[in-house]
């Protein structure tokens, strides 16, 4: 069995020797002049510091919590779950659903009173960061469908909360949290 492209070039050289040596000169010539292949990007470190990685964790806390409190004021077109990540988004749709089914709401505000950065892992890719946040939540009740303030009488209105955030310094969003111990807020 004989290859065509084989059997091509034997009669074509054998018959036309100037014609084929054009053709395999114009080949190679124009296989230099393919585009070179795009070089690969060098990766660079999701956060040029730790200050930086922390002080992005804390834009996007407070931009979470401003969300949040929009949303408890009425806005529609606030949403916090944008913010969220993984398996902290899916336990926060599933809060909202069992809010809104059982016909209750929040009102009111919670106010960060500060954050301070605790760990990083920066790599050229992602970077994990934690942080802990202290809240008041002294405005914010629980208001149940007929308008009643249920809000639970014994909880902490000041309170810690330990954050953790993944991605990079362009989207960064919060992946855990969970209430401190440990760590004491001033209120």
């Amino acid at each position: 069995m004989r290859s065509e492209s084989g059997y091509f070039v034997a009669v074509m050289s054998t018959r036309y020797p100037a014609a084929t040596l054009a053709l395999v000169l114009a080949a190679a010539a124009l296989s230099g002049c393919a585009p070179a292949p795009e070089p690969s990007p060098t990766p660079t470190p999701a956060f040029a510091s730790e200050e930086e990685a922390f002080a992005a964790a804390e834009e996007v806390y407070r931009e979470y919590i401003d969300a949040v409190n929009a949303e408890h004021g009425g806005d529609a077109s606030a949403d916090s779950h944008d913010y969220l990540t993984g398996t902290i988004l899916e336990s926060e749709l599933e809060n909202s659903r069992a809010l809104e089914a059982s016909g209750l709401h929040i009102e009111g505000d919670t106010v960060v009173l500060g954050f301070v950065g605790d760990e990083t892992t920066i790599d050229a890719v992602q970077a994990t960061v934690t942080g802990i946040a202290c809240l008041d939540i002294t405005s914010a009740h629980v208001i149940d469908a007929a308008g009643k303030d249920v809000t639970p009488a014994e909880r902490s209105d000041v309170y810690s909360i330990v954050v953790t955030f993944v991605g990079s310094s362009s989207s960064l969003l919060i992946s855990k949290y969970e209430v401190g111990t440990g760590t004491v807020c001033e209120g």
